[in-house]
């Protein structure tokens, strides 16, 4: 009873931020579109290069335009986040291809372990492969209970505060975390984790069981 009453106050003291999780993603998604807009004008990317905002921008604008109130959009955005985490762990493990094939971006693990290294310049080389160890397990993690909807709510605090870890450092290595839209993404897994964003999810299974049951 402790534990659940643990919870419940969590998950109020989440809900209660969610005025501010939208202004903050409001004030994301309208930089970020002036980022990309800016970016792609000037250098003419490719779109293997810009993919992650270009596709994540237009959800999160709907998210923040329906203030989470449609339950679809808030959904589609769980999946894409954790379709990112997804395609990130399994490009690094080789499954997308070799380093160097089009659209990978490591291809094997010691690609990504030189990639952390970059993303955590300020670090000690000697943690960095301890470092990439780590984010592989929470961003699998992660990814796994947002596509599989499995206590959502708090799989978004998580992944939003994994995000927001991933988009500092980049900030603090000199990278820019606009071209992967990263704080964005933080940002809309907050928003995400305010709002009811359990449809598709082993969670909605759940209470359609007890329902049942009751």
């Amino acid at each position: 009873m402790k534990w659940r009453a643990l919870v419940a106050r969590a998950d109020n003291a989440i809900v209660g931020t969610r005025r501010t999780a939208f202004v903050a993603l409001w004030v994301m998604v309208i930089v970020q579109i002036v980022w990309t807009v800016y970016y792609c004008v000037r250098t003419h990317p490719a779109f293997t290069s810009i993919y992650y905002p270009v596709i994540f921008t237009p959800v999160a604008a709907a998210l923040a335009l329906t203030a989470g109130r449609v339950r679809w959009v808030a959904t589609m955005a769980r999946l894409l986040i954790g379709v990112a985490f997804f395609e990130n762990v399994i490009d690094r493990l080789g499954f997308l291809g070799p380093p160097g094939a089009p659209g990978v971006s490591w291809g094997d693990f010691q690609h990504f372990i030189a990639y952390t290294a970059q993303v955590n310049a300020f670090a000690p080389a000697s943690i960095v492969p301890a470092l990439a160890v780590l984010a592989t397990i929470a961003e699998g993690t992660f990814g796994v209970t947002m596509l599989l909807g499995v206590r959502v709510r708090f799989a978004s605090v998580g992944s939003a505060l994994l995000l927001f870890t991933f988009a500092t450092a980049m900030v603090l290595s000199g990278l820019s975390q606009l071209q992967y839209g990263v704080y964005l993404m933080s940002i809309a897994a907050w928003a995400l984790a305010t709002v009811d964003a359990s449809a598709l999810s082993v969670d909605s299974i759940f209470v359609a069981a007890r329902a049942r049951t009751a």
